[in-house]
């Protein structure tokens, strides 16, 4: 494979970062947000970028977005939220695949308990946006939410069906999974609901998504009871290097994962065939335990 130029990391980096600072952003703003609005707001980013860049180096970047919706919508578990597919070729000529796995989980303001989309909403359709007066009134009423070290993910359950499906997939096909953690721009940080006056957001994306590979933080919970919950300060103090320790905060950042690693061939998957059975009952299935996914295409000139 040929080494990318460092104009093409660079763009790689800008891009990703961008989404990074997106999601968190949307975070602080609404601390209640739900994870699928954080994954729609994730590939609706990718979607600006669709039109194929050709860089000073010669080189042609490519992104395409594709959304199905996965196993949250059907009651069912998914093996991962988001599919991250980095193609490289030369001269238009495919010569090498690789795929990384990520399911997404946000950080739960302290204030907040289990809160995300269920099948009912989805049976409901328009019918749910017509909220009962006590309903709207709950909703409205002045509140303050924080994220601290405390902070836990609370769809991330040990033990679990999708926690143990993941291990099960990585052990059967031996294609890593790896956790995007959605985090606010920095930890801690609060917000207050209503909003009364413009939300003052740092400039820096501090902490931010964050990635962490699903064996890595296995070994990391290892001990904890079923159902245990992990917090912010699990992700920098139970975990090993490189991905424990306050100067991690919580594991890689995104857009760094994806261009040190996932684009270097440091981390992910390197598919050998088209028709390879892992990513098959992945990505080729309508209902497959997936919810969208992202191609990256690198054409390298001839």
């Amino acid at each position: 494979m040929p080494d990318l130029p460092d104009d093409v990391k660079d763009w790689i980096r800008y891009v990703f970062g961008a989404c990074n600072q997106r999601t968190s952003r949307k975070m602080a703003r609404i601390p209640t947000v739900h994870e699928t609005s954080l994954d729609l707001t994730f590939i609706e980013h990718f979607s600006q970028f669709t039109t194929p860049v050709q860089l000073p180096s010669a080189w042609t970047i490519r992104l395409d977005t594709h959304y199905l919706g996965g196993g949250r919508h059907f009651g069912q578990w998914e093996i991962a939220d988001i599919g991250l597919l980095v193609l490289f070729r030369r001269g238009g000529q495919l010569i090498r695949s690789k795929v990384g796995l990520l399911q997404s989980k946000r950080l739960y303001p302290v204030e907040q308990d289990f809160n995300e989309d269920q099948p009912v909403d989805y049976l409901r359709g328009f019918g749910r946006l017509l909220e009962e007066d006590p309903a709207f009134v709950r909703a409205v009423e002045p509140r303050k939410f924080t994220f601290t070290d405390a902070s836990i993910y609370r769809a991330l359950q040990v033990a679990d069906t999708q926690y143990h499906a993941i291990r099960d997939y990585e052990k059967k096909y031996s294609i890593p999974v790896h956790y995007l953690f959605y985090n606010p721009l920095t930890v801690p940080f609060s917000s207050q609901i209503p909003i009364i006056e413009p939300i003052d957001l740092p400039a820096e994306c501090e902490v931010g998504a964050r990635i962490v590979p699903a064996a890595i933080l296995r070994e990391g919970l290892k001990g904890k009871s079923t159902g245990y919950c992990p917090a912010f300060a699990d992700l920098t103090s139970l975990l090993p290097p490189p991905f424990g320790g306050t100067a991690s905060l919580g594991g890689w950042r995104f857009e760094d994962f994806v261009a040190d690693l996932l684009i270097e061939c440091k981390d992910g998957y390197i598919a050998g065939r088209r028709d390879d059975p892992g990513l098959d009952l992945v990505f080729n299935r309508r209902a497959g335990p997936i919810s969208a996914a992202i191609s990256v295409t690198f054409d390298a000139p001839a």
